[in-house]
């Protein structure tokens, strides 16, 4: 673990600190207006009842973030500025959003415009996947250990407030008092993540990126993933983190369909759309006062652990839904209300483990290997976070209640794997 930062580093601190938070804020505003959970979510349903589409848009929106890392890797480690091609990368991400806006605005052809979706979100994520990894490194090497919880929080804390906004914007749209019919209100929520999705990365882009020595030797493809596939096997403890990070990709098949199980289950309409997306993003603002916190002052090791606990109530709070109205039917017209605290908790776990684990990360990962430690990590879970597309599979071939055990399994199992990491600021 490497706490230091160069001089250029130093100098540039409070520069590349507001400037990253500010990315932040915009990211997470277009976060809200497009949420996967819930926005997306409900969009695709009203294309298809494919419960194994519905189930896609996850794997593809994140798991393209993740898959291309390993292979840009290897060109990343022997280049002294990642910024370039996060830059490069921004224009294809913003025009082929640019183009998902106007497929929902003018296509009326739902199939058509269902691949379109699929397709375009596609190539916006791997995009995102290929400016992911230079963001990291940057922020490794610009932000020391012991500010980087109080830098992520900052970035989720602030980019909750503004995302209240976004989730009144959803309510409102979404909730049937803007008089705009379905596509056109999507349409309209789409451009303005576009527009604020569009200014986060420009903003990124005035970050005075620090200059570390590098390897310049050209590494093949082949010697890259051959060296990757050694680090589990040399680092127990970067081990025991990636069977965590895989068993919480696992748990997290069950994310998009709490708002389906809520829709068909329950009748839950449409505008409870914008209160789900207040919760959220509530729980978000208020976890990471104690998220950040934590992860300065105690360690992510730690608030990795909570984190995993906060993920376990929440197929635990779905479960409890349907004996709960059994048992008291006179809660009918109250469960709409109560499947809010499933987003809570979401927001809340979302929050932390992305505090905890990308910093848990960025702690273990020798600087000379880093990219190489993230590419890794992030590839093997995009791997992963398709595979979790079988959630669909299982609604339809078991249902619902046993697609929330099996995240109740994973995520128990990811707390237990948790327990066996190491504080790295020990060392």
């Amino acid at each position: 673990m490497d706490n230091q930062i160069s001089d250029t580093a130093r100098r540039h601190l409070r520069r590349n600190f507001l400037l990253g938070v500010w990315n932040g804020i915009l990211f997470n505003l277009s976060g809200a207006l497009t949420e996967t959970s819930l926005v997306l979510s409900w969009f695709v349903s009203q294309l298809t009842e494919s419960n194994f589409l519905i189930g896609l848009i996850g794997p593809i929106r994140d798991g393209c973030w993740f898959l291309p890392q390993l292979l840009v890797s290897g060109y990343l480690q022997r280049r002294q500025r990642k910024l370039p091609l996060y830059i490069a990368v921004a224009v294809v991400r913003a025009i082929s959003w640019g183009a998902l806006v106007l497929s929902v605005l003018l296509v009326k052809d739902r199939r058509l415009l269902l691949l379109l979706f699929y397709l375009l979100l596609t190539i916006t994520s791997l995009g995102a996947g290929f400016a992911g990894l230079s963001f990291m490194d940057i922020v490794g090497k610009a932000i020391p250990s012991t500010r980087r919880g109080s830098f992520f929080a900052a970035r989720f804390f602030f980019g909750g407030i503004a995302a209240l906004g976004g989730s009144a914007l959803v309510g409102y749209l979404l909730g049937g008092r803007s008089g705009l019919d379905f596509p056109t209100n999507y349409a309209v929520l789409m451009f303005a993540s576009f527009i604020t999705i569009s200014l986060a990365m420009g903003t990124f882009a005035l970050v005075v990126e620090p200059v570390e020595a590098v390897n310049r030797e050209r590494v093949s493809l082949v010697r890259q993933l051959r060296r990757a596939m050694d680090l589990p096997r040399q680092d127990a403890n970067f081990r025991h983190f990636l069977a965590m990070r895989l068993c919480l990709m696992v748990a997290q098949v069950s994310t998009p369909f709490y708002i389906v199980y809520a829709r068909r289950a329950f009748q839950v309409p449409a505008s409870m759309l914008g209160v789900y997306q207040t919760g959220l993003t509530l729980a978000s603002v208020v976890s990471n006062l104690a998220w950040g916190r934590i992860s300065d002052q105690w360690g992510n090791r730690r608030l990795v652990r909570i984190s995993n606990l906060v993920g376990m109530a929440m197929p635990v709070a779905a479960l409890a839904m349907g004996p709960l109205e059994r048992i008291m039917p006179s809660l009918n017209e109250v469960i709409p209300y109560l499947f809010a605290a499933i987003f809570v908790l979401l927001g809340s776990y979302r929050t932390g483990t992305a505090i905890g684990n990308v910093n848990y990360l960025l702690d273990i990962a020798p600087a000379e290997n880093r990219p190489l430690y993230i590419g890794f990590a992030n590839t093997v879970l995009g791997v992963a976070m398709f595979a979790s597309a079988m959630g669909g599979l299982v609604v339809d071939l078991a249902g619902f209640a046993v697609l929330f055990w099996l995240a109740l399994i994973f995520y128990g199992m990811a707390f237990l794997l948790s327990c066996r990491l190491r504080e790295p600021r020990a060392a």
